[in-house]
């Protein structure tokens, strides 16, 4: 009878701490939807997961890759904001290289005449570095790899040869112990910075590390914690690459990818229920709800977009050129590209 008694006794524990796990992650709260007035999709393009733009030339690189179908390869494809219904958004940019390529996380770098894309690359794991060339294409320059990065995950440009990377879970967050490490939030994140040849830890013991997106002036590092719901801000020491924590922005949502735009707000595209994300892989009928948010340049933050999924469903990344607004989603073949309010603007 004890036994029994203390086996109760472990099982109302054990559901009462699963309970509060999933609650913690919405899981059983109600989406209340915000709008947008006019929002197309823009279909076609598989598995738009991350998006970065160009602004001055008014371009989009759309990070692309058909995650239900196996052994596909990706694609970066270049959305024209001057040319909507231009046909060569859908054309491959890479020119098929490398051969295995499933790219995630990109980040775009320019300085004068020197125009980069850094791109992750799951196949690898590798971060690949690319020239954009004048009309948009991409060739190859060099293969970024390390063997203590098994889940790189996102990516941010500090130089032509410099950058952060996050590496979402040591284990990789394909291990078959991944799904709990998220669930309880284990500090197994890190972000690295390279230099060159030159791979060095510079944050650690982070809960999911996701999105990362340096500040417009070059001096903050912000990074996505998803597990821990929160984006950390990094004071930066551009010599060495080093960061010290300044501050710490809570969210409401697991926050994903991270972008700035022109007047130095961070777009933060998140998902309000996380742990429905698995199923979309298996389920192509399935949807997970979306969240957009924006931290002004004081730390405001704001809801922009939130959606049950049907429109939009489990969105990666949200990246602003002046009133349109393009969110991207990890298993979606489209993305929405939207206008903006004017108080947004």
């Amino acid at each position: 009878m004890r036994f029994l008694l203390f086996l109760l006794a472990v099982l109302l524990i054990l559901g009462g701490a699963a309970a509060w796990r999933l609650a913690a992650f919405n899981q059983f709260a109600a989406i209340e939807p915000v709008t947008l007035a006019r929002c197309q999709p823009v279909r076609g393009i598989a598995g738009p997961e991350d998006i970065e733009i160009d602004a001055k030339r008014r371009l989009a690189f759309i990070s692309s890759l058909d995650r239900r179908a196996d052994g596909a390869r990706g694609a970066i494809h270049l959305f024209d904001l001057n040319d909507p219904l231009a046909e060569t958004a859908w054309r491959d940019r890479t020119g098929g290289v490398p051969a295995d390529f499933r790219p995630l996380g990109i980040s775009y770098y320019e300085d004068g005449e020197t125009r980069r894309l850094f791109v992750v690359n799951e196949a690898g794991p590798s971060i690949e570095l690319y020239s954009v060339e004048e009309d948009g294409d991409l060739a190859h320059l060099e293969t970024f790899a390390e063997r203590r990065i098994l889940s790189p995950n996102s990516v941010a440009a500090a130089g032509p040869r410099r950058f952060y990377v996050s590496n979402d879970l040591r284990p990789g967050r394909n291990s078959p112990l991944a799904g709990f490490h998220f669930l309880t939030a284990s500090d197994l994140g890190e972000i690295f910075y390279v230099d060159g040849p030159q791979w060095s830890v510079v944050a650690d013991k982070l809960r999911f590390a996701n999105g990362l997106a340096l500040s417009p002036d070059g001096s903050k590092l912000y990074a996505a914690e998803s597990a821990a719901k929160r984006v950390k801000v990094f004071e930066r020491n551009s010599a060495n690459g080093k960061l010290t924590l300044a501050e710490t922005i809570p969210l409401d949502a697991a926050p994903d990818n991270l972008s700035f735009d022109g007047q130095g707000a961070l777009w933060v595209a998140a998902l309000p229920k996380p742990l429905l994300l698995p199923r979309l892989k298996r389920n192509a009928e399935a949807t997970a709800p979306s969240e957009v948010l924006r931290v002004a340049p004081d730390g405001a933050v704001s809801t922009v977009y939130r959606d049950g999924g049907e429109q939009q469903s489990a969105a990666t990344v949200a990246a602003r050129l002046g009133g349109k607004l393009l969110i991207g989603a990890l298993y979606e073949r489209k993305f929405l590209y939207c206008d903006l309010p004017a108080a947004s603007e």
